[in-house]
C-alpha cells in the first residue's frame, strides 16, 4: 500500500459513506487531488452506481491530467444519470481540453437546456466559442452568465477577452477591471489587463500587471510569456529569457512560450538553440490558418540530388524576400526547388537560380519529393552567425518592364532616392510600422536629391493630398508586382522606407 493510499484510508476510518464523501470533497477543494481520487473510489466501492460521486471523481482525475480516465468516468456517470448537470459541465471541460470542441459544445448546451441558470456552463461555452473565434456567440454566452451572476469574476474576464478580440478596447478594459475588483487575485484578468495596456503602447503599465498576475498565480504560464515578451521589447533579454524558460517549465507544451523563447535566443545570437525552438511556431494559434502540409514529407535537409523540393512562404512578404537567399543551399542538395509564394513575388523569385517555378500554385504545377517552409531553412542548414548566406545581391531586377522617370528638374543629376512610408494596413503591428507622410516631408527639402515614391495601396494618395505629386515622382501606379519594384529600385541610389517589404527588397538588391 502506498503512503498516499494509507493517508486516504486513514482519513475515513468509520466507513460512513457520508463522512467518506465529505472528506473526499474536502481534499478536492484543498487541491489534494490524488487523495480525493482515492476517497472517491472508496465511496464508489460502497455504491458503484452513484453518478454524482462518479462525476466528482472525473473532475479530480482531470485536475491531475488523467483526461482519458476522467472521460471514461464521466461518460459512465452520464450513462447512469443522463441529465446530471455537473457531469455534463465537467465532461464538456475535458472534451475541450482534449480538442473535441463539438463534443464539448454539445455537453455545455445540454447542461444549459436542463438548467438555463447554470452559470458555469454558460461561461465554459463562452470560452469554447471564443477559442474558435466565434466571438459574437461567445459574447452572448458571457452576457447570459452575467445576467445570472453579475458578481462572477470569471465571466467578466471572459467577456473582456471577447471584447478585446472584437476591438472594443474600452469595454474590454472595464470588464477586466471589474473582474479584478471582484477578485483582486484573478491572475487571468490581471494578465489580460497587461495585454490591453501593451496594445496601447503602455509597456511599463503592462509589465506591472504581468508581475501582479504572476504574484497572484505563480503557476500560470501565460503571464510569464507576456512579461518575457514585454521585457524583450525593452531590451532586457536576460530577464526575458529566464521568464520564458520558467513558462516552459510550467507548461512544456506551450507553443507560444517556445516560439517566443526562440526570438530571445536568436536576438542573443544563440542560434543553435534558437532554431529548434522556432519550429514551435507551427503549433501557435497565430499560424493556425497556415498550410504546413502539402502532401509530401517534411524535408530534413538531407541530399535529394535527383528530386525537387517544395519551399513555401509562410509569413510576410518581407520574410519571404529575406529567406529566399537560402535557395542556393537547397539546390546544392536537390535537382531544384519550386517555391509556393504570393503572386506578387512569383516573377521575382523565378529569376533565382535553381527555382524551377514559383507562385501561389507552384505546389500543384510541379512534382516534388519533400517540402519545407522558408523560415525553417536556417535550422535545417545549421546556420550560425558566421554562415548566414551573405552573397548580396541575391535577387535581380527583370531586364524588361516599365520605365521609371523623374519629373523634369533643371538641376539634373544628384542622388536618386526612393521613399515608402506605409506597409500592409492589415498587419497586426501596422501602428508601429507605418508613419504619417508628414514625417518624410523634411527630406524633400534636402538639396541635390531627386525623390520617387515606391508607395502602393491606399496610402499612395498621400502624395497628391499634400500637393507633392509634382515634387516627387509617383512610381507606385506602375508597380504591378515586386519584380517591377525591383526594377524601380535598381535605378536608385538610396531607399528610405518603413519596416515593409520594400526595405527587405532593397537589401536583397544591394541598395
Amino acid at each position: 500500500m502506498s503512503a498516499k493510499d494509507g493517508e486516504a484510508r486513514g482519513a475515513a476510518t468509520t466507513g460512513d459513506p457520508a463522512q467518506l464523501l465529505a472528506e473526499a470533497r474536502a481534499c478536492h477543494l484543498a487541491g489534494k487531488l490524488a487523495e480525493a481520487e482515492l476517497l472517491y473510489k472508496r465511496a464508489l466501492g460502497e455504491n458503484p452506481n452513484d453518478a454524482a460521486v462518479m462525476s466528482k471523481l472525473g473532475a479530480a482525475l482531470a485536475g491531475q491530467g488523467k483526461l482519458i480516465e476522467a472521460t471514461a468516468r464521466l461518460e459512465r456517470a452520464l450513462e447512469i444519470a443522463p441529465d446530471l448537470i455537473e457531469a455534463l459541465n465537467n465532461i464538456g471541460i475535458i472534451y475541450q481540453l482534449r480538442g473535441k470542441a463539438k463534443n464539448a459544445a454539445k455537453a455545455y448546451r445540454r447542461a444549459i437546456a436542463i438548467d438555463p441558470g447554470h452559470v458555469s456552463a454558460h461561461v465554459n461555452l463562452g470560452s469554447l466559442l471564443h477559442a474558435e473565434d466565434r466571438n459574437a456567440d461567445a459574447l452572448k454566452a458571457y452576457e447570459h452568465a452575467l445576467a445570472i451572476d453579475p458578481g462572477m469574476a470569471e465571466a467578466h474576464n471572459g467577456l473582456g477577452a471577447v471584447l478585446l478580440r472584437l476591438g472594443r478596447i474600452a469595454d474590454a478594459e472595464r470588464a477586466f477591471r471589474r473582474a479584478v475588483e471582484i477578485d483582486p487575485g484573478h491572475g487571468e484578468a490581471l494578465n489580460n489587463l497587461g495585454n490591453l495596456l501593451k496594445q496601447r503602447d503602455d509597456l511599463d503599465g503592462a509589465i506591472d500587471f504581468f508581475r501582479r498576475a504572476i504574484a497572484a498565480k505563480p503557476r500560470l504560464p501565460q503571464p510569464h510569456v507576456n512579461l518575457g515578451n514585454a521585457l524583450r521589447a525593452k531590451g532586457e533579454l536576460a530577464d526575458a529569457l529566464e521568464l520564458l524558460r520558467r513558462a516552459i517549465e510550467l507548461d512544456r507544451g506551450s507553443a507560444e512560450a517556445h516560439w517566443n523563447l526562440a526570438h530571445v535566443l536568436l536576438l542573443q545570437g544563440q542560434l543553435a538553440e534558437g532554431w529548434p525552438e522556432y519550429e514551435w511556431r507551427i503549433k501557435c494559434r497565430e499560424f493556425r490558418d497556415q498550410n504546413w502540409d502539402h502532401g509530401k514529407p517534411r524535408w530534413d535537409g538531407t541530399a535529394l540530388t535527383a528530386k525537387t523540393i517544395l519551399l513555401y512562404a509562410e509569413q510576410g512578404i518581407g520574410d519571404a524576400i529575406q529567406f529566399i537567399r537560402y535557395v542556393p543551399l537547397a539546390t546544392a542538395r536537390a535537382r531544384g526547388v519550386v517555391v509556393k509564394c504570393p503572386a506578387s513575388l512569383a516573377r521575382l523569385f523565378k529569376s533565382v537560380k535553381g527555382v524551377r517555378n514559383a507562385g501561389p500554385d507552384a505546389n500543384r504545377l510541379a512534382l516534388f519529393a519533400a517540402e519545407a517552409p522558408l523560415l525553417s531553412l536556417p535550422g535545417l542548414f545549421g546556420t550560425d552567425l558566421d554562415t548566414v548566406p551573405a552573397e548580396v545581391p541575391y535577387l535581380a531586377p527583370p531586364a524588361e518592364g516599365p520605365t521609371f522617370d523623374f519629373p523634369a528638374d533643371p538641376a539634373d543629376g544628384g542622388s536618386k532616392v526612393g521613399i515608402a512610408w506605409a506597409g500592409n494596413p492589415e498587419h497586426k503591428n501596422d501602428r508601429n510600422r507605418s508613419i504619417a507622410f508628414e514625417l518624410l516631408k523634411p527630406l524633400l527639402a534636402v538639396e541635390g536629391c531627386r525623390f520617387a515614391s515606391l508607395q502602393v495601396g491606399p496610402r499612395a494618395a498621400d502624395l497628391e493630398a499634400h500637393g507633392l505629386a509634382g515634387r516627387v515622382a509617383d512610381w507606385g501606379a506602375k508597380l504591378e508586382d515586386f519584380a517591377d519594384t525591383a526594377r524601380a529600385i535598381h535605378g536608385l541610389d538610396l531607399v528610405i522606407a518603413v519596416d515593409t517589404a520594400v526595405a527587405h527588397l532593397a537589401g536583397a538588391l544591394g541598395k
